[in-house]
């Protein structure tokens, strides 16, 4: 099982999300930008949202397990959907990007998702808030209808 969930998160949102994964988890262990989400000898992969300036870069949850030998796997796919299905029910869906290719039309996005502080964050200033895929990405999402 390989997937994903992508979503922007303010440091408050960060926080939530671990302080419910906590409970979850045996343990949380820090390399670099990623945090390795530990369950038995599993791990998920933690990418954490940042803000730099007046922008949100995108973050992500993941799980690799197509070469990975490990022996709590199938309570590593239950916690992962656990924080999926919890993530899903606290943040909003209704992202739009602005697409070069369309003439930059909104095109909606349905698979990235934004907290609840990260969306108040943007709709408190949005023409001097963006939420961006990467540093070097032309993605630049709107919150959407």
């Amino acid at each position: 099982m390989d997937a994903e969930i992508l979503f922007f998160m303010t440091p408050k949102d960060q926080a939530d999300f671990l302080a419910f994964a906590k409970n979850q988890l045996d343990g949380v262990d820090a390399s670099d930008t990623i945090l390795h989400l530990t369950v038995g000898d599993c791990s998920l992969h933690f990418t954490p949202s940042f803000m730099e300036d007046d922008v949100i870069y995108m973050g992500k949850l993941e799980i690799r397990l197509g070469k990975v030998d490990c022996n709590d796997k199938e309570r590593l796919k239950a916690t992962f959907r656990k924080l999926r299905n919890w993530i899903k029910k606290h943040y909003f869906s209704r992202l739009a990007y602005l697409d070069k290719k369309k003439k930059d039309k909104l095109t909606p996005s349905r698979v990235h998702w934004l907290g609840a502080d990260a969306k108040q964050w943007k709709q408190s200033e949005p023409s001097k808030h963006f939420l961006r895929l990467s540093k070097t990405s032309w993605m630049i999402f709107e919150i959407g209808i």
